[in-house]
């Protein structure tokens, strides 16, 4: 298998199949975008296969003008031009996109072949890919898909979202022995997943070629450590949609633990989603609803600049593949609690927030530990938060795009790269 020093010896065409694909439109279309970007130092040439929809965005911006990178529009041609038809019934077609899409890549490889074809958006195995049929190096990911909210934390979720998990679990179960995800696994040069939990569900007779590395990065310049203050009393911070799988209950039951000893502390919740109405009869419950700030929406900007006035993130997600919002704070310096699960699990560690471990734990012991998380960066001295910040922006550093993207497009082995991600 050629390395990427020896990929660049002769003139390289490569193919990204980025079925989602637009710059500053939400993660999905990021991870699109960006690996298109970052491609261009592995190959001569970049060919990046995108929706037609996307069209306008895509060209507005220079950087898709770049010598060497060329945008290719498909859609398909039968069906409603209609975006709610396409949002109601997406997966049926975003899979019906993924097969043509492989039968004008494969026209395309006919009239002037590809070396190499990587499948990047949906960042999500269940959909599959048919780039495998070129019959050159085809590479997957990284793909998210296993992640699942513990059993022992779906009981206090309301009834409804718990049914929804169930139906999700079952969904999980197919996809393993889907014959889309099966035929694309066998085809692979390479696998990438996003999180360990999704590494399970690789056939053990794949594993050999897969490793674990997170579809999402940073590229923002991390804020200076010398712009980092401590905040005048405990303020912590949750930024996501309000939906059950985020874990924000447990963070505002931890709050009216954590007040016990700081009744100072606070947690602003900035997002927006259908459970807010459930989450603050949570917070009236705990006796914290004058303590829990519910600030809505506020621009992806304005989010970020305010990063600097908490003390932490707290994020208790059960089953992201990924949380941009944790890179985001990490850029500005700020410390995260996480749930050692999915996504966050990955890219927090010690050296930037604190993990909250969920073996065995019921809700009541994660409740208590996302509380003694948040006591303890509430009552952590300054020197010691500044450790923390510092190493935040050098977690976001390691998390870059242009790291991910050498990382997929080169040959290191899958131990390497897993023992780099997980550290």
């Amino acid at each position: 298998m050629a390395c990427a020093s020896s990929l660049r010896e002769k003139s390289m065409r490569i193919l990204l199949s980025a079925y989602s694909c637009e710059p500053n439109h939400g993660s999905e279309p990021e991870v699109g975008w960006q690996r298109a970007m970052h491609m261009r130092a592995y190959a001569d040439e970049v060919c990046v296969l995108t929706r037609r929809s996307s069209r306008a965005a895509i060209e507005a911006d220079a950087q898709s003008r770049e010598p060497g990178l060329h945008f290719i529009y498909y859609d398909l041609p039968w069906w409603p031009r209609n975006s709610q038809e396409t949002t109601r019934f997406y997966r049926v077609y975003s899979t019906l996109w993924q097969w043509g899409a492989y039968r004008l890549a494969a026209r395309l490889h006919r009239e002037k072949p590809f070396d190499r074809v990587y499948h990047v958006t949906f960042a999500s195995m269940r959909f599959g890919s048919f780039m495998g049929r070129l019959g050159i190096p085809f590479v997957i990911g990284p793909v998210a898909g296993g992640e699942r909210a513990p059993w022992r934390l779906r009981r206090s979720m309301p009834v409804c979202c718990r049914a929804f998990e169930l139906l999700r679990d079952l969904g999980i179960l197919f996809q393993r022995y889907g014959p889309l995800t099966h035929t694309a696994f066998a085809a692979a040069e390479r696998i990438y997943v996003t999180t360990p939990e999704s590494l399970r569900l690789i056939s053990p007779k794949w594993r050999s070629k897969t490793a674990v590395h997170l579809a999402i990065a940073t590229d923002v310049d991390p804020a200076p450590a010398a712009e980092w203050r401590t905040p005048a009393f405990p303020r912590f911070v949750f930024a996501g949609q309000l939906i059950h799988l985020k874990g924000v209950h447990f963070a505002i039951q931890a709050l009216a633990e954590v007040r016990r000893r700081l009744p100072q502390a606070t947690l602003t919740l900035i997002g927006a989603g259908p459970d807010e109405r459930w989450l603050r009869d949570v917070a009236k419950r705990s006796g914290v609803a004058d303590a829990v700030h519910f600030a809505g929406q506020i621009p992806r900007q304005q989010l970020a600049d305010s990063f600097r006035s908490y003390t932490a993130l707290v994020f208790p997600s059960l089953r992201d593949s990924g949380g941009m919002v944790v890179l985001e704070a990490f850029s500005k310096g700020l410390p995260v609690v996480c749930l050692d699960l999915g996504g966050p699990g990955v890219m927090v560690n010690s050296s930037c927030g604190i993990v909250v471990l969920t073996a065995e734990a019921d809700e009541a012991q994660i409740v208590a530990g996302v509380a003694k998380a948040m006591l303890s960066l509430g009552t952590m001295p300054a020197a010691e938060l500044k450790r923390l910040s510092i190493g935040a922006i050098a977690r976001a550093n390691e998390l870059s795009w242009t790291r991910l993207t050498e990382a997929v497009a080169s040959c290191h082995e899958p131990e390497r790269i897993n023992a780099a991600i997980m550290r």
